[in-house]
């Protein structure tokens, strides 16, 4: 009973956590970003990046999520489902790449732990590895996302089992595509 007088005086929180959601996570990364920003200088990189915070956020609106986080050369975005966020991710590649913006993206679906405005959990770091893991232009996408996205018309290759940095087990990854590799 004492701790707890002690934590309302002093207005601590408990560590417990506010909510666990299942959201699907996009991570996109600009590639070659530092070597961008120190070719160009900071005023090139600004505008890059309002450029891209511009497509991004417009985007993501169009495809029901929201931005959970800039990264600094990237976004953190939570969606209510798979397919939207790749549908998202998918578009935004080629919208960012005739701004002489190259991405990579990582999707994934999982039980995500809310703290207030933060987002967090092994979900969470799933979504950031996969992100990490793609190539320049690649949309990766966990198992769980191939799954869920089952009739949504778009095309998933597998590259198999891969070690991501920090996850104890190997992670079935995917590049997704649409049939015939339009935009969706």
């Amino acid at each position: 009973m004492g701790s707890a007088i002690i934590d309302f005086v002093c207005g601590a929180t408990s560590a417990a956590v506010d909510e666990r959601l299942v959201k699907t996570v996009l991570f996109t990364d600009i590639v070659g970003s530092t070597e961008l920003l120190s070719a160009r200088g900071d005023a090139h990189w600004r505008r890059q990046l309002d450029a891209h915070d511009k497509a991004v956020d417009w985007l993501i609106e169009k495809y029901g999520g929201r931005r959970a986080k800039h990264t600094g050369d990237g976004i953190f975005a939570l969606f209510d489902g798979p397919t939207k966020a790749a549908r998202c991710a998918l578009e935004l590649v080629p919208a960012l790449a005739t701004r002489g913006i190259r991405i990579r993206a990582g999707v994934h679906t999982g039980e995500c732990e809310r703290r207030g405005e933060e987002w967090s959990g092994v979900a969470v770091h799933t979504g950031a590895r996969i992100g990490a893991f793609a190539g320049t232009g690649e949309v990766l996408a966990s198992r769980t996302v191939r799954d869920l996205s089952a009739g949504s018309g778009l095309a998933f290759d597998s590259l198999g089992p891969q070690r991501l940095k920090g996850l104890p087990e190997e992670v079935d990854v995917y590049r997704v595509t649409t049939p015939g590799g339009r935009t969706p």
